[in-house]
């Protein structure tokens, strides 16, 4: 039966006596105490007062003198140390322990410190703890035991002698947290550490450099292990050869040979080590602290959603808890994704070299802190300089061993929510990674013919005879439906050719089983002989068996590997756009392609011709012009973009040659969802820029933040209608497999949720982290996970820092409003939401806007809004038969002066407040430049004109973020704060200039793109709108040159930064890539403009000279061709490598 000890964290009344209750109990813990013989020296006990702390050997009358004087330690509920069998009695609440210690502790954050010491080492140290308690008392404690002393001691001493404020553990764990944040090398550590301990008291107790303040945190990190690795990745040294000193497979040595020089044994030294860090203890360490434990839960009521918002809300989820009902009846066992890619840690003009981090993260948590950093694990460190290309399931061994004890056996970890132990077990979700670690991963080769993992052998891609590349044109209509007249089409695809078959069938994980298990063994090792799978790139792509299968529920997922969008999205915008704009050299529509053209389309005027005596190439209608190109690139390089939208796309242009230079993945991801259908809508034809539009709000609606399955299932059709139409436009040789993984993307999403916890960004980014820490390019694995335990630690530290202490838990995000200010008695319109910057000046209001102002304040009041019933019923009653148009005329004349004088009638009981408000501003207001609201950051436009970025578009939403004709779009022009009667009682309103939405306002009826005409101006008295209620968008123009398009500005809505959503969760505020909600996607019809012939050919361009040497290609060069193609996708693995070093 539990007791209550609440006393013992009571000690001192409310006039500062010790209250009798404590003196009581003190006695009783006395008698118990000197009962526990074997817990006793002779005839002391160890005093278990705040100073002592157990460690400490008194006689009776010393212990109770200090218990009386300074009270019990903190969290001592349980008498351990003095035979007490843990959990015997009942939690002392940690308001009360704060309480008692308050007062005692020697410095202001000692108790919470205290506590991360506590929750750091977890329930597991009190067993070793007390089990070292009861060995001879006269001992020392242990290692383990000294450590967890020293931390606690660490915690309550203060800085230097006298102070109040700041322990010892407090400021090393606030400058390492500060060392890791800002990359700070150890010379400069140690420096400032210098600088420092010379400005405090001599009595400070600094650790004088780095060494000693890791040294101190150590014990609050968790470690990692080095496993010896043969230097060609045959094997591992771990577990049963964990002894042997060359590799079984290759014969090579496991440690280099070293020089005796007579000094005695060195230490050998292994060719390669492979870092391994336990993701066990980091997944305990969730629920050991209380800043995550209950959140480790939050899965079970967020996935309950009609919308996706998680991956706890889609099919793949629920399917897995469905089948594997033991494991999900426990809300708190662990869903995990793995991610792997390779970076070089060098510069571009360095060595080539490939290091390859393999990541963990965990999906149990709410969105506003899922994918974050703290809660991506680094698991491995795989070491260059080569990738390892099919060898990495030997470097994955020790972590799938973990992932197997974790689903089969579990381990038990204590609950600090619910203060109990349960045995958690963890499932591995899927994995993310780009496509040609995808094969890597999965065992099935991502190059060649059968390269799309789901077609798998029903893919009808064919290799194209003079480019020599595989086509993944005319693989689409089989996904239309059997009566779609596209199917029997024979002149737009490929040519004499009807599609008849069905789709390609999605194997379920049982099949795919079922042909893992019948693979042979493969040999790993970078020197392993070459051994092809029988009928590999025929009936199949098998290149190995993947260790993931060895997972006992590995064929029970619905996704096992996830198709990276964000590399898709990037790799699909450079094939269009530098085709369309016909940049040399990486143009899908060239010589070769034309050749190929000839061969399988039903394309004539498109073909090469020999046109007086010489080889030409037709124009293309879906190439640019260079007048047309060049258009583009002026128009991009006059880009305005909003604070925090995107890159300064600008700078990648160079007008000099009229090319893009520098573009990143995130630039790609802008440019496809958003400008694409901008800068192409007045230089390609109507069907063309149709086909590319609905390409690019495919991917628009694909990267929303909230999904639905229904507008996935739509979707699903909507892209395979889009790709046939690309298949109608572009020649053959633009058909790679990022064309064609699209048609599968929709398919994951209905699946496995939102792409945001699906794609390569949050990875991208720790990689770039993770390259910049490294300070020993001789060690370069073993600097990543030295500085990656740092991080760990002040990570782990930054949750007990005080909320006023910015970390990257709690950092500022970047149009930070400073919030909403519910405070009493004050009106919902002053309740204050954003925060104005620059300098401000003051002016007086016209009349006219004085009014305006005013009376927009009274109607946006929701304490006001009864008064405007009241209001209406008034004048109907002198006038019944007054019209709508009439009624809201006088409205906007008389209500306010009615209001004040309703208010401040005698008879009218009103709420006191309304009266400041009636009395109305003053004519005097503040006038800014700039205001941080709703997560933007607005200009007005005097203020914006001359910058590099666009803040001043204002746009009010309608009914429905979907209705775009019900919104208003203008232009900033004044920030106004308005100073009402009463303290603080102030309202911002935007003035604008609005946009006529009547005249000048068109909708896209299929694509939704909206554009308003800036010469139209809607004839109003009321252009103010409070700030809070202000959206964010930009405007831009087209390029070209067309008189119908000159006086039209393309409208794009932006996303908040920074923003709380209704349900409590967080944005991400450097997540603005993403479309802030779903749009209803719209069925795609087929068109017949696309049938023309002539839509394709370029009008009043001329044809471009051909060397007749381009047409030739000799045996050697097809041979060539054809062997690039079949050989392994490590070579596709470099090349992407080389893409990313580009980026970094």
């Amino acid at each position: 039966m539990s007791v209550d000890r609440n006393w013992m964290y009571h000690r001192l009344s409310e006039n500062s006596y010790i209250r009798a209750e404590f003196c009581d109990g003190v006695k009783g813990f006395l008698e118990f105490a000197f009962t526990q013989l074997e817990y006793c020296s002779g005839d002391k006990i160890r005093c278990p007062c705040i100073r002592c702390d157990n460690q400490k050997f008194l006689n009776r009358d010393t212990v109770n003198v200090h218990l009386l004087r300074k009270g019990f330690t903190p969290g001592y509920s349980t008498w351990f140390a003095h035979g007490e069998l843990l959990d015997a009695v009942a939690p002392v609440s940690t308001s009360a322990v704060e309480a008692s210690t308050s007062m005692d502790v020697g410095c202001e954050h000692g108790q919470q410190y205290r506590t991360m010491v506590m929750e750091a080492m977890g329930p597991e140290e009190e067993l070793h703890l007390r089990s070292a308690f009861e060995v001879n008392h006269e001992e020392e404690p242990n290692k383990d035991a000294a450590d967890f002393y020293s931390l606690l001691k660490d915690a309550e001493v203060p800085l230097w002698e006298g102070c109040k404020k700041h322990s010892k553990l407090f400021a090393i764990s606030q400058l390492l947290n500060c060392k890791s944040e800002f990359n700070m090398s150890i010379s400069c550590y140690d420096r400032i550490m210098k600088i420092v301990k010379n400005m405090l008291p001599e009595s400070e107790k600094l650790p004088s450099d780095f060494y000693q303040s890791k040294k101190m945190l150590r014990k609050l990190g968790l470690e990692y292990t080095s496993i010896d690795v043969c230097e060609n990745n045959c094997m591992l040294f771990y577990k049963e050869t964990e002894n042997l000193i060359e590799c079984t497979i290759c014969g090579h040595p496991r440690y280099k040979l070293r020089r005796n020089d007579g000094g005695g044994r060195r230490k050998d030294v292994p060719y390669r080590r492979l870092r391994y860090l336990p993701i066990t203890p980091r997944l305990q360490r969730l629920f050991m602290s209380s800043r995550t434990a209950e959140l480790m839960s939050w899965h079970v009521k967020g996935g309950d959603s009609d919308e996706m918002v998680h991956p706890a809300c889609g099919e793949a989820w629920k399917h897995f808890d469905r089948i594997h009902p033991s494991f999900s009846t426990e809300p708190r066992n662990v869903r995990l994704g793995l991610c792997t890619d390779g970076f070089n840690p060098f510069s571009q003009s360095a060595r080539p070299y490939s290091c390859w981090p393999v990541f963990v993260t965990v999906y149990n948590l709410p969105p506003s802190i899922c994918m974050k950093r703290p809660y991506i694990f680094l698991s491995l460190v795989i070491s260059g300089p080569k990738s390892p290309s099919k060898s990495i399931d030997v470097l994955l061994r020790p972590l799938i061993d973990e992932l197997k004890i974790l689903w089969e056996v579990g381990v038990t970890t204590y609950d600090i929510f619910r203060k109990e132990n349960f045995q958690m077990k963890a499932v591995l979700l899927w994995t993310i990674n780009d496509f040609p670690a995808y094969g890597m991963l999965s065992g099935w080769s991502t190059h060649g013919k059968l390269a799309c993992p789901y077609c798998m052998e029903n893919s009808k891609t064919f290799t194209l005879q003079h480019g020599g590349k595989t086509s993944f044109f005319d693989c689409h209509r089989q996904f239309l439906p059997m009566d779609h007249a596209y199917r029997y089409q024979v002149d737009s695809f490929f040519n004499g050719r009807i599609e008849t078959d069905p789709p390609p069938r999605r194997l379920s994980g049982e099949e795919l089983k079922n042909r893992i298990s019948a693979l042979p063994n493969i040999t790993f090792g970078l020197k392993a002989p070459k051994h092809t799978i029988p009928g590999f790139g025929k009936d199949h792509n098998w290149v190995k068996r993947s260790i993931f299968w060895e997972l006992p529920y590995w064929h029970t997922l619905l996704i096992r590997h996830n198709l990276d969008v964000m590399h898709i999205v990037r790799n699909v915008f450079l094939n269009i756009f530098y085709t369309c704009m016909d940049v040399k050299g990486k143009t899908k529509d060239n010589v070769k392609a034309r050749q190929d053209l000839e061969l399988y389309c039903k394309r004539p005027k498109l073909r090469i011709q020999f046109v007086n005596g010489k080889l030409v190439k037709p124009p293309a209608s879906y190439v640019l012009s260079k007048d047309q190109a060049m258009e583009v690139c002026e128009w991009v390089k006059g880009l305005r973009l909003p604070d925090g939208y995107a890159s300064n796309i600008s700078k990648c242009v160079n007008l000099d040659d009229y090319k893009f230079y520098g573009l990143k993945s995130h630039d790609c991801h802008v440019f496809m969802l958003r400008l694409l259908p901008i800068a192409f809508r007045e230089v390609l034809p109507a069907p063309v820029w149709d086909a590319l539009t609905e390409l690019s709000c495919y991917f628009r609606d694909l990267c929303s933040t909230t999904l639905r399955v229904q507008d996935m299932e739509v979707l699903e059709k909507n892209i395979v209608v889009t790709l046939c139409k690309l298949e109608k436009i572009f020649p053959p040789a633009f058909f790679d497999s990022m064309e064609h993984l699209p048609v599968h993307l929709a398919y994951e999403a209905k699946v496995g949720g939102p792409v945001q916890y699906r794609w390569m960004y949050p990875f991208e980014r720790l990689m770039h982290d993770i390259k910049q820490k490294v300070k020993n390019r001789a060690s370069i694995e073993g600097s990543i996970v030295e500085a990656y335990i740092i991080e760990e630690i002040s990570i782990f530290c930054s949750h007990y820092f005080e909320p006023s202490i910015q970390t990257r838990l709690n950092q500022v995000p970047r149009n930070e409003d400073e919030g909403e200010f519910d405070l009493v008695d004050r009106l919902s319109i002053f309740t204050h939401q954003g925060r104005p910057f620059g300098k401000p000046s003051a002016r007086h209001l016209t009349t006219q806007e004085f009014n305006a102002a005013e009376l927009y304040v009274l109607l946006n009041c929701v304490e006001v809004q009864p008064f405007g019933k009241y209001f209406d019923d008034y004048i109907r009653q002198s006038c019944p038969n007054i019209s709508q148009i009439d009624l809201e005329r006088r409205r906007e004349m008389e209500f306010p002066a009615w209001f004040r004088s309703y208010v401040n009638d005698s008879k009218n009981h009103v709420d006191g407040r309304l009266k400041d408000l009636s009395y109305g501003p003053g004519n005097k207001v503040k006038c800014y430049k700039g205001y941080f609201v709703n997560g933007y950051r607005f200009h007005t436009k005097e203020y914006g004109k001359d910058k590099r970025t666009f803040n001043s578009g204002v746009c009010i939403k309608g009914s429905s973020y979907n209705d775009f004709e019900s919104d208003y779009y203008g232009m900033l022009v004044d920030i106004i704060e308005l100073d009402y009667s009463g303290i603080g009682n102030k309202v911002v309103l935007f003035k604008c200039d609005w946009y006529d939405r009547d005249k000048g306002m068109k909708v896209h009826p299929q694509h939704g793109l909206v554009e308003i005409n800036y010469k139209l101006r809607l004839p109003t008295n009321d252009p103010f709108v409070l700030a809070q209620q202000a959206h964010q968008v930009f405007y831009t123009g087209y390029p070209g040159k067309k008189k119908n398009r000159r006086l039209w500005w393309a409208v794009i809505k932006t996303k908040a930064r920074g923003r709380f959503l209704p349900s409590g969760t967080e944005e991400n505020f450097s997540d603005f890539y993403q479309e802030e909600n779903y749009r209803i996607p719209i069925p795609i019809s087929m068109t017949d403009e696309l049938d023309d012939p002539d839509i394709l050919v370029g009008v009043n361009r001329d044809a471009e000279d051909i060397d007749a040497a381009e047409i030739e290609l000799t045996t050697n060069q097809m041979e060539e061709d054809l062997e690039d193609e079949e050989e392994d996708f490590e070579d596709e693995q470099t090349e992407e490598e080389e893409h990313e070093a580009e980026e970094d």
